[in-house]
């Protein structure tokens, strides 16, 4: 059984699913928090819900991450959120046939990334992450470049119960492996047994796996993923992440892509390497007769992710756990800065010819949303080409080791990070109002969920000297 459909019209994806045995289609598309959300199908109703798309409840926009409550929406909004239709209406659901592929570890199940549009032909709804990484790649394109990005993505296993509650302290978590190997080929084979399972399976799922390793932390995975056209990149990222947590769960573990789920574990990152094409198809940031090989396209580009990396903070770290990560040799981007090959800067220059000169975006954590962050990283560059924006000299300094400027310094805290982005220009000239006040909403609820938490450190250091 192949893991994707060849077909490019509805009624050749029906014939091809009949003729593997398909009776189940999930239907899925991607909230704000990177969450799969959909339905289960039988292959008998797909047909109607290819011409038509499928209703579903609004709801889930509004849902904290727990779904333990529901945000307010925020007041004014002309688009998705019209006065007259505040009592969670119904929503479509439209499978993208392009995206159509076998669920290896489900018997009989196929599977379509789908796209959330609003009823009567009201078009794509406003704050719908994949829509909007398509409203930024459709402006690229209007400039003249397509696009093309690859995430590396950093998750934990953990010998833990999927799908209960979690009361456990941090300390308490057990990881698949007690001991970190970066990169260690010895230890790494303790770690094979499902390892190989995860990449046997992604594979059969038609996700272009190209390594894995074991990172720094005690049963964390790297697993890098092929580039490709940053839409269908990032699809690749987000069937990835909740692929890998069905696979753990039926093999009795927990995998997580929170940012940093113990204090002296290293954190997940999901690096985001980017470059443009022309429309001949050639790579526009290598320049042979540049001293550093780079292009002018290149650094306005950098330039423009430079200039908006403080604004975009939020979207690259979206829960307040997300800058637990950003502490010295924690490789992670705390400043706006870059450099070739340097590790230690924001953003990375990986000199590679033609077709592989590209940059790496090292700010977004594990927990960042695919969508989201490849938007982000292409609306910044793009914004930079536009307004040719001098990204300075490169740097090739240890960034950690030293006092950097505070003008580079990135926030760290989701309040300061949410405060730039709700004022932010770029972002709202490239994401729209709908988006940006939705998405500040949603951000500022959870900080307040997080304010009324009494914490496991607070007891431990109040309870009785107090």
């Amino acid at each position: 059984m192949t893991a994707t459909v060849n077909a490019t019209t509805a009624s050749e994806v029906l014939a091809q699913l009949q003729a593997q045995n398909i009776t189940t289609v999930v239907l899925g598309g991607c909230d704000t928090h990177g969450v799969m959300r959909g339905k289960r199908i039988p292959l008998n109703g797909l047909a109607e819900v290819l011409e038509h798309g499928m209703p579903m409840c609004d709801v889930f926009w509004v849902m904290h991450v727990d779904e333990s409550d529901l945000v307010t929406r925020p007041e004014g909004h002309t688009g998705y959120f019209p006065t007259e239709r505040e009592g969670y209406p119904d929503i479509l659901t439209v499978p993208d046939l392009n995206t159509v592929r076998i669920v290896p570890w489900h018997p009989g199940t196929a599977l379509f990334v789908c796209d959330w549009h609003l009823p009567g032909g009201g078009g794509t709804v406003p704050i719908s992450p994949r829509g909007l990484l398509r409203q930024v790649v459709s402006r690229a394109r209007d400039m003249g470049y397509e696009p093309h990005s690859a995430l590396e993505l950093e998750f934990y296993l953990l010998r833990e119960k999927a799908g209960t509650p979690h009361h456990k302290r941090p300390d308490e978590l057990v990881p698949l492996q007690e001991l970190p190997s970066t990169y260690g080929v010895v230890l790494g084979s303790l770690q094979e047994d499902i390892g190989s399972i995860i990449r046997t399976q992604m594979l059969d799922y038609g996700l272009p796996i190209e390594a894995c390793n074991p990172e720094t932390g005690p049963g964390q995975f790297e697993i890098t993923l092929h580039y490709g056209p940053s839409l269908t990149a990032a699809d690749d990222a987000f069937l990835f992440k909740s692929g890998i947590k069905e696979i753990a769960a039926r093999n009795d573990l927990l995998a997580t892509f929170m940012a940093k789920p113990n204090t002296n574990w290293a954190g997940n990152s999901c690096h985001v390497h980017v470059s443009l094409r022309d429309e001949a198809g050639r790579g526009v940031f290598y320049d042979q007769d540049d001293p550093d090989q780079l292009s002018d396209t290149m650094r306005y580009f950098a330039g423009g992710i430079l200039r908006t990396m403080r604004e975009f903070t939020a979207l690259m770290a979206p829960t307040p756990n997300s800058y637990r990560r950003y502490t010295p040799y924690s490789w992670a981007g705390t400043t706006a800065t870059w450099g070739v090959d340097n590790r230690s800067v924001g953003l990375r220059v990986i000199r590679d010819g033609e077709r592989g000169t590209r940059l790496e975006h090292r700010q977004p954590g594990g927990d960042a949303n695919p969508y989201i962050a490849t938007a982000a990283v292409l609306a910044g560059g793009l914004h930079g080409l536009a307004n040719k924006i001098d990204p300075g000299d490169l740097d090739q300094h240890d960034i950690y080791g030293r006092q950097p400027d505070p003008s580079a310094v990135l926030p760290t805290d989701l309040g300061a990070a949410v405060d730039l982005l709700e004022v932010s220009r770029p972002a709202r000239d490239w994401f729209g109002d709908d988006f940006v006040d939705h998405y500040v909403q949603m951000k500022r609820a959870e900080l307040q969920a997080q304010s009324l938490a009494v914490t496991d450190w607070e007891v431990a250091r109040y309870l009785e000297t107090m």
